[in-house]
């Protein structure tokens, strides 16, 4: 339950969720590779982004690249995450210890 990995662990979501909807359930390894290889090649040039006001990460992509100065596109701030980091600020201010709270460690045994 790592905080530095949830944007990378909800974005692989992401993908997964708009896999299953665009082609479904692959049978193989090689539809499975076509399929995310399919996925992100839609992520990135057709679908539109509200972050980018309507445009794919490949038209801002090219915007960039042509701009002198490219457009700013700040990431929506996550109250959740701020607030870890100010008890954690607290805490070094404070000099006291804190508990951060963390789900069990569990083992799967089911390979």
């Amino acid at each position: 339950h790592c905080i530095d990995n949830g944007p990378v662990e909800s974005f692989q979501g992401f993908i997964k969720d708009m896999a299953k909807v665009l082609f479904g359930k692959a049978h193989t390894y090689e539809e499975a590779a076509e399929i995310i290889y399919r996925t992100y090649e839609y992520y990135i040039y057709k679908y539109p982004q509200k972050r980018f006001h309507g445009k794919t990460a490949y038209q801002v992509r090219q915007e960039a690249l042509a701009a002198d100065t490219p457009e700013q596109y700040p990431i929506a701030p996550n109250r959740r995450i701020e607030r870890f980091w100010e008890k954690i600020e607290k805490s070094k201010a404070t000099g006291t210890s804190t508990t951060i709270k963390t789900r069990p460690n569990r083992i799967d045994l089911a390979w």
